[in-house]
């Protein structure tokens, strides 16, 4: 029987798309209790990595309350979102820029211990504890990229028998995972602040992620089904007949779209390359040469509409300061909303994304039938 993993991405608000894809598998098999052997979660991913690892009954109760959470999501249940704190955030920025390197500390333009105690009312560490001692899920990991060595590490919980590993900057610890992994995996670099761990501080999983099919395959799995955030096969390159000088904000947001969206797509079509590699080589050619490699089962979910076009019909959700420094315009969509659908934490948009996952995980159900088909999922 076929092991099976599920890789949650990350994006801010846009994490909200992989309930809805969860919520169609979830319909598809109303009386299963744990889909997968392996959850691996990066950035927002970490955090409905978590939830799903927790579960202590049917999925698709797991869902409803998982659902119920990023449908009534908003901005100051992530970061505090009030004008006085976003203007004493900026201005310890200021600060912190122009003293010397000890005294700075760690630099981030959002406070969002909000989001840690929404974590701890939500999210059951000892559930996660006790699902995996029972053997009910394989392992789950949390990603997370240290600001000091600049190593991604997948922090992970699992059954006995699974090592470690360190791939030049890529590396695997074994730990019990607690609230300052899932916070430490989701802390965007530069708007959220950094989390200590053992001896040092560490940030958001899709940072320096080169390889995010890697850790579940190193935990067990040997088919993976990868909830993306990116919908950059949907979205047409448009150029401008005269192009402007491109601002701050058209900057930023192609950075982030390089850190949460295009690794990933790179990662899969590598993986898939790979794939087609070996059925071109024997089993026998392989052994010869020490290879232990087999192909393995990708099923890639992403947004079959842009997000960004999304996000634009909500700005005005924003914060007055974060629309401006999202380059968002007063009344709406300029078609500058990328950046800001990573902070977009609006009631209204989370569900959109929701209902766009599930048409989309709808679409896919020949797709998804056919990836359980063989797995060791528990089913009751």
């Amino acid at each position: 029987m076929t092991r099976t993993g599920v890789i949650l991405t990350g994006g801010g608000a846009r994490a909200a798309y992989q309930v809805g894809v969860l919520r169609a598998v979830a319909d598809m098999y109303p009386d299963w209790h744990y889909p997968f052997n392996v959850i691996i979660g990066t950035s927002a991913g970490a955090i409905n990595a978590m939830a799903l690892a927790g579960s202590r009954g049917l999925f698709r109760h797991n869902i409803d309350h998982l659902e119920k959470v990023w449908s009534e999501l908003t901005m100051d249940r992530v970061y505090r979102a009030g004008s006085f704190s976003l203007m004493r955030s900026l201005s310890s920025v200021a600060r912190k820029f122009i003293s010397s390197p000890i005294e700075s500390g760690p630099i981030s333009l959002l406070d969002n211990a909000p989001l840690r105690k929404m974590l701890k009312r939500e999210i059951n560490l000892e559930n996660i504890h006790q699902t995996i001692r029972e053997g009910h899920i394989d392992a789950v990991g949390l990603n997370a990229c240290g600001y000091n060595t600049g190593q991604n590490v997948c922090f992970f919980e699992g059954i006995d028998g699974l090592e470690g590993w360190s791939v030049g900057q890529r590396a695997g610890t074994r730990t019990e995972l607690g609230l300052d992994h899932i916070m430490a995996s989701s802390a965007i670099p530069t708007l959220f602040p950094p989390v200590p761990i053992n001896r040092e501080y560490f940030g958001d999983g899709a940072t320096r992620q080169m390889a995010h099919v890697s850790p579940a395959l190193r935990l067990g799995a040997r088919k993976v089904m990868v909830v993306g955030v990116s919908a950059n096969q949907m979205s047409t390159v448009k150029r401008p007949e005269k192009p402007g000088m491109p601002t701050m904000t058209q900057v930023l947001g192609h950075v982030f779209n390089g850190i949460f969206l295009d690794t990933l797509d790179y990662d899969i079509e590598r993986s898939r390359m790979i794939n087609q590699l070996l059925e071109l080589i024997p089993q026998k050619k392989l052994k010869e040469a020490g290879l232990d490699l087999s192909p393995v089962d990708i099923l890639e979910i992403s947004p079959s509409e842009p997000i960004d076009e999304i996000a634009a019909k909500y700005l005005d959700g924003l914060p007055l300061i974060l629309r401006r420094l999202a380059g968002a315009s007063d009344t709406g969509a300029d078609g500058n909303a990328s950046l800001a659908s990573f902070l977009l934490f609006d009631p209204r948009f989370c569900k959109d994304l929701i209902s766009l996952g599930y048409r989309d995980g709808q679409s896919q159900a020949k797709q998804i039938e056919r990836f359980f088909s063989g797995g060791t999922q528990s089913r009751g």
